[in-house]
């Protein structure tokens, strides 16, 4: 990519990411990357929990705060990762209402009555198809009853079975021509294309079927939780995206969409 910009990374107000904003910041300077969007993480089907509007408020007001100390260095982005947003699309709202983030995430990772999809290494073929029918009507569910700009880690999932994944290509095929429909974006995470070739070649191959429905919106982000991971993979993402058809990635400000050349 001409110029580097990550849209999925955690700080420490969330669960899952572990060092401050003023170090990723940092950390994003040294590796003269333009742009990045934090993405904290909220689920929604804990969203009237106390910790979880904490969280958030803090992520905010440090993104905020970010945003003037390091304006000129290095363009920050409030952005929020809603998971299991179906579960609570009112809450989710309420969210959005209160603060004015740049760019709101999606993702499924739990079935819907909050349990985990139970995948692993050696589960049974005909559990795994089970999975992705779940797996698609959630996310479909999820694309056509909530407000979010960005399908995000897709394929994450895959990442706890070593299943033959054609039930989960063909079963995202549906989801991906929602989005399309929608217009909204799919996120290509280097987490997973920077592990196996099996799945960053089912991603390549996603993405491409996602252009051949008309859909035109790709993110890349890092889904980084250390500070070090921060822009991992980005270059490498912009060259697969090439390959799969697209010329421009796109990024969000104040959840207009604009483009990015490759």
């Amino acid at each position: 990519m001409e110029e580097i910009i990550d849209l999925h990374v955690y700080t420490n107000n969330s669960v899952c990411g572990h060092d401050k904003i003023s170090l990723l910041c940092e950390t994003a300077a040294e590796k003269d990357i333009r742009a990045v969007a934090f993405t904290d993480l909220c689920r929604l089907d804990k969203a009237e929990d106390y910790d979880t509007h904490r969280r958030l408020r803090h992520s905010f007001f440090d993104v905020c705060k970010a945003k003037q100390l390091f304006f000129g260095v290095v363009s920050v982005f409030a952005g929020i990762e809603f998971e299991q947003a179906a579960a609570n699309p009112a809450a989710a709202a309420a969210i959005l209402e209160r603060q004015a983030y740049d760019i709101v995430l999606t993702s499924v990772s739990r079935r819907a009555d909050g349990s985990g999809f139970g995948l692993r290494p050696d589960m049974p073929q005909a559990d795994f198809m089970e999975f992705c029918r779940e797996y698609a009507a959630l996310l479909t569910k999820t694309a056509e009853e909530t407000d979010f700009d960005v399908l995000s880690r897709p394929l994450a999932p895959l990442r706890q079975t070593n299943a033959d994944t054609a039930p989960f290509e063909d079963a995202m095929h549906g989801v991906l021509r929602i989005l399309a429909q929608k217009g909204k974006a799919l996120e290509l995470d280097t987490r997973d294309i920077l592990g196996s070739e099996k799945i960053r070649d089912l991603y390549l191959r996603l993405i491409s079927y996602f252009r051949d429905c008309g859909g035109t919106a790709v993110t890349i982000g890092s889904e980084s939780m250390f500070h070090d991971e921060v822009g991992s993979g980005i270059t490498l993402a912009g060259a697969a995206l090439r390959r799969a058809g697209f010329e421009q990635a796109v990024f969000y400000d104040k959840r207009i969409q604009y483009p990015i050349l490759l």
